[in-house]
């Protein structure tokens, strides 16, 4: 799957690529006029990976009005990871695993958000639907500020199969559900564990729900009925982060 027509935009989205994985961009056009330190040193590290450079007076990105701050950059496609492969790689890991499963995520500035999240976490894999859910598009890349590529991602055709095969792999599935009695932080996320967070407002889907081994909650200091998606998943990822740093792993 690639990226919308394989462009992302924006200064911080194209100098963190550039940063973090420049063999994943083809080429970068800046708009004449434009002018930054940041402008300056997207060029820079462009001629220093001996990258095309084009300079043109318009910039225009296909399917909108995007605010692409005088850069775009054509990128390779996000290569995706077979769901087997993922957990053959994982099952010879030498520490127990943390992946993320998404349920109908279809804000893309949800998913962006997340992904980022994600590899600030370390989680080894995401799993995302081929069907309802936000594609890896541009605009998931710039929120995500370069961490796109960094987490494997498998997509995956039937989410609730493919929790079932992460289960005969050793992995505890946990969805976030803000109803479940269970506190994230009175849950033991040691081992191998899964985590599942569902679409804006719905939540998980029933079948999603019930393949879960367990659901847990945040615990909520006021009437608030839930918080945004990519907040919640990263407040659990890391508090299985702490949970694991707290009892000696990385």
């Amino acid at each position: 799957m690639a990226i919308d027509d394989e462009l992302i935009w924006g200064i911080h989205a194209v100098l963190e690529l550039l940063r973090s994985q420049p063999r994943q961009v083809r080429d970068i056009t800046i708009q004449k006029g434009k002018a930054s330190a940041k402008l300056q040193e997207i060029i820079d590290l462009a001629r220093s990976h001996q990258l095309r450079l084009r300079f043109e007076s318009r910039l225009t990105v296909p399917g909108g009005q995007v605010n692409h701050q005088g850069v775009v950059a054509r990128v390779q496609p996000v290569a995706t990871v077979p769901l087997d492969d993922l957990l053959t790689r994982l099952d010879a890991a030498s520490q127990p695993s943390i992946l993320l499963a998404l349920d109908s995520i279809q804000d893309p500035h949800n998913l962006g958000a997340i992904i980022r999240s994600a590899a600030a976490a370390g989680v080894a894999g995401i799993l995302l639907p081929k069907d309802r859910s936000a594609s890896l598009s541009g605009t998931v890349a710039k929120v995500a500020v370069g961490a796109v590529g960094r987490v494997p991602v498998s997509m995956v055709t039937n989410l609730d199969a493919a929790l079932r095969q992460v289960q005969e792999h050793g992995f505890w599935v946990y969805g976030a559900a803000g109803e479940a009695a269970a506190s994230i932080y009175q849950t033991d996320f040691s081992g191998k564990v899964c985590l599942v967070v569902g679409g804006e407002g719905k939540g998980l889907r029933p079948l999603v729900r019930e393949r879960c081994d367990h659901l847990v909650a945040i615990p909520m200091q006021s009437a608030m009925e839930s918080l945004n998606a990519s907040v919640a998943t990263a407040v659990i990822l890391f508090e299985m982060v702490r949970q694991r740093t707290a009892a000696g792993g990385e």
